[in-house]
């Protein structure tokens, strides 16, 4: 068994007694089940810049909440799970049949404290998040880690622990404290996926970064066409563990300052440096195709400590406005990738070796930035949001990333609603040259509608624009998609007494 599956069964059996040691003191557990079935017809499903990926699918998801509020304890529970029941792709294999969230969240209070924490479990593929469905409209698609490869429409296993603690010092000051703990791993692609690839990597481009010809489709291109070959590019393994501590002061009633300093460590299992020579009987051979063979992984560490200072004000009864600034100083460690006795290709020279080895261990640092604006009128939401921040990825380092975030929420009528969401994202990684082809722009857009037909049925319907374009390809990758989704929601009179009493 390994690491990751140890340590989620670990955390969930403590989740559970948890649980049913609160159950007790239980006076209404809520349960809100419901069933999904949604469809997508995307043109580009994977971005490639072939645009050879037109996809079609219809899902089933099943979703199962459970929560409970009092005065003193609060308590949430999620579990999630759609089933692929059909599927049309001609840009890859579709390598997961079904996704699964499962999720839990305690929260104690007490006269001057509030305490708890999260556990997430998320099984998905990096091309397409669980938590961007249809299915859940409230969420907006994450992307932290998606490379212009096979490997984002892997299966990937996420698992985070997130405890914290918060004192009110004072009746204007509150000290807080928390720590995050996340763990990812990644399938091996397809061996079909992994020869598409391959077969796109090595083929002719003109001056302009265009194909010199036509390459083959994802169903012509065999073994025969790319020979004997090694993959790069996959997503990397890592584990990554934060803590932050802040004090928030409330300097009047509509006005809030705070403080926070920060320290993560991020620990990835990368390829070993590419001026190293493998031998195939050194390399890990791919169970499902001898004709593809990988170079070991290596460990590559990065630290990130952050400051910033922030402030809040309640612009009007309606009006919120935030904004924090602050600095990050990184350290990278490369050194396992390239150790002292491993053998070098004859053909690399000594000064390249030398540049090389120096660039193994980097530092940099930067700014951090958030800048928020809402706006709650009842009927009508609308939010805005962007952020200079440092996060994780599954590219073998930590990602400097510029965000930018709208999104509006209207109530058409009593059963009618309207959301419209918009993002533009430009991740980074720390730590390489400009030249890095996962430096790239990534843009969507997407207007959904929701017509509550009954009291348990919920008709929704949407498009999605995205549009991503890499710093070193001049080809863009656009996607448009149309999404469609029935939702039933059994009645529950002690779910709406709940809701109605603001629990």
């Amino acid at each position: 068994m390994s690491v990751f599956k140890r340590a989620f069964c670990m955390v969930t059996v403590c989740a559970g007694t948890l649980s049913l040691c609160t159950a007790a003191q239980a006076e209404v557990w809520v349960l809100a089940p419901s069933l999904s079935l949604d469809q997508r017809f995307d043109d580009n499903y994977l971005l490639l810049t072939t645009g050879d990926g037109e996809f079609s699918a219809t899902r089933v998801v099943g979703e199962l909440g459970l929560s409970r509020e009092s005065e003193a304890t609060s308590l949430e529970g999620l579990v999630r799970i759609d089933g692929l029941l059909t599927t049309t792709n001609e840009g890859g294999e579709e390598t997961l049949d079904s996704n699964q969230i499962a999720a839990f969240d305690a929260r104690f209070r007490t006269a001057r404290s509030r305490y708890g924490a999260s556990f997430n479990f998320k099984q998905d593929t990096p091309s397409r998040d669980i938590a961007a469905d249809l299915s859940d409209p409230d969420s907006i698609a994450t992307d932290t880690g998606l490379n212009f490869n096979q490997a984002g429409n892997v299966s990937r296993q996420e698992f985070i622990i997130a405890p914290e603690y918060e004192y009110d010092v004072s009746r204007r000051l509150i000290f807080d404290i928390g720590a995050t703990l996340t763990l990812v791993e990644h399938d091996l692609p397809e061996p079909q996926d992994a020869i598409f690839q391959q077969h796109i990597n090595s083929f002719p481009r003109n001056p302009d970064g265009s194909f010199n010809g036509t390459p083959l489709s994802f169903d012509e291109v065999t073994i025969d066409d790319v020979g004997v070959f090694t993959p790069s590019g996959e997503l990397d393994d890592f584990f990554e563990s934060e803590l932050d501590i802040g004090f928030r002061y409330k300097y009047s009633p509509i006005t809030t300052l705070s403080f926070n300093a920060g320290y993560s460590r991020f620990v990835s299992e990368v390829e070993a440096d590419s001026l190293i020579f493998f031998t195939n009987d050194e390399k890990d051979r791919d169970p499902r195709n001898g004709n593809i063979f990988r170079t070991p992984r290596r460990d590559s560490i990065s630290t990130t400590a952050t400051f910033t200072l922030g402030f809040e004000r309640q612009l009007s009864r309606t009006l919120k406005f935030g904004v924090i600034g602050g600095v990050f100083t990184n350290s990278i460690d490369n050194t396992d990738t390239l150790r002292p006795d491993d053998t070098i290709f004859d053909f690399v020279s000594q000064q390249e070796l030398d540049e090389t080895i120096d660039e193994l261990e980097t530092d940099t640092d930067g700014w951090l930035a958030s800048i928020s604006l809402s706006y709650d009128a009842g009927l009508t939401r609308y939010e805005g949001r962007f952020a200079v921040d440092v996060e994780p990825s599954s590219l073998g380092s930590q990602v400097e990333s510029n965000e930018l975030t709208a999104s509006m929420f209207r109530v058409l009528s009593p059963r009618l609603d309207l959301s419209i969401r918009a993002r533009a994202f430009e991740p980074d990684r720390l730590g390489v040259n400009s030249e890095d082809s996962f430096s790239r722009r990534f843009v969507s857009f997407e207007p959904l509608i929701q017509w509550k037909y009954t009291r348990e049925w919920t008709v929704s319907a949407a498009y999605r624009y995205r549009r991503q374009k890499s710093q070193t390809d001049p080809i863009s990758a656009e996607s448009n998609a149309i999404l469609l989704g029935l939702k039933y929601t059994p009645a529950s009179k002690v779910r709406d007494a709940a809701q109605a009493s603001g629990l």
